[in-house]
């Protein structure tokens, strides 16, 4: 891990590595029968081996695809082979041996379609948010966090670190992936919301009427049975994410990636210039943004047929 740390890897992709790679060695010495892990007995057959076990691993019931597909998507199994890919990759590297990390293929797997909210359609989920949770405080929350990742392009993660002085500042500077760092605005619906929901933290919480303790993180759990007061669990969110996808009626899958494609998405559909869309995102790669033009080549039709009709 010292090693993905030094090229500058996140927190979340360490902790994703490392368990990866735990649950294949506990899954190699189940099938081989053995108590310890033999690198140099390590071959692509156990790599396609362990192709084969995710494959048939059920979608989690916490998973915004469970009732849409029986078992874990191609893409998730491909990011599971890229940390085994990585730790043979640093073993090539650093002792020149045992089995060539170059021979795994792990392709990225695209979609011609990014699954995006229309404006009308998130106006409907935050409204939905509203009358969906019982307490107000936990309504504020994620009004809040559901705003930011429609206007700002934050990921999950990068939320959760927020502090309240970032926000109220209106702009930050995010280090992501590759220790790239991108600028992020927040509009003044997320202050207002902000200041709304800090109103709301210091009052006493519903149930146990405890007054919070003061947190610098935005995000904080308001249950006082659990983790009170702590940055909320990703976990969590996506949970209470799915719920307001699975009971809002919308037909599109919700998660805050989502949104995060529809900040992307309104930003082509107002036909903004396509370099400072790529400064916003972060990409250094132009034709990863172009990603998002699937929105322009989906209206082509309605276009077409106002102007010839």
């Amino acid at each position: 891990m010292i090693y993905l740390q030094n090229r500058l890897y996140s927190e979340n992709t360490l902790y994703n590595y490392k368990s990866d790679l735990k649950v294949f060695t506990k899954r190699y010495k189940i099938e081989n029968k053995v108590n310890t892990v033999d690198i140099n007995k390590i071959r692509l057959i156990d790599i396609e081996k362990r192709k084969t076990y995710l494959s048939k691993i059920p979608t989690p019931k916490t998973s915004i695809y469970y009732t849409v597909q029986p078992t874990i998507s191609h893409s998730t199994i491909q990011t599971k082979l890229v940390a085994i890919k990585s730790f043979l990759k640093f073993l090539n590297l650093m002792y020149e041996c045992w089995l060539d990390h170059r021979k795994i293929e792990t392709k990225k797997i695209k979609s011609d379609y990014i699954e995006c909210l229309t404006d009308p359609e998130f106006h409907a989920l935050f409204n939905f948010i509203g009358d969906y949770e019982k307490y107000k405080i936990n309504a504020l929350r994620m009004q809040l966090l559901c705003n930011i990742g429609y206007t700002s392009w934050l990921r999950l993660s990068e939320m959760l670190g927020l502090t309240v002085d970032e926000i109220k500042k209106k702009e930050t500077r995010i280090i992501w992936k590759g220790n790239k760092a991108r600028r992020v605005f927040f509009t003044p619906s997320t202050l207002w919301l902000l200041d709304d929901y800090m109103i709301e933290r210091d009052k006493p919480i519903p149930r146990t009427w405890k007054v919070e303790k003061k947190s610098d993180f935005v995000f904080i759990s308001h249950n006082s049975w659990y983790d009170y007061w702590n940055v909320i669990k990703k976990n969590t969110v996506c949970e209470i994410m799915k719920k307001y996808s699975d009971n809002i009626n919308l037909n599109k899958r919700i998660t805050v990636h989502t949104l995060r494609h529809s900040y992307a998405t309104r930003l082509i559909e107002n036909w903004m210039n396509i370099r400072e869309i790529q400064e916003l995102l972060g990409h250094s790669d132009i034709k990863t943004t172009e990603n998002y033009c699937h929105v322009l080549r989906w209206s082509l039709k309605e276009k077409v047929w106002r102007i010839f009709s």
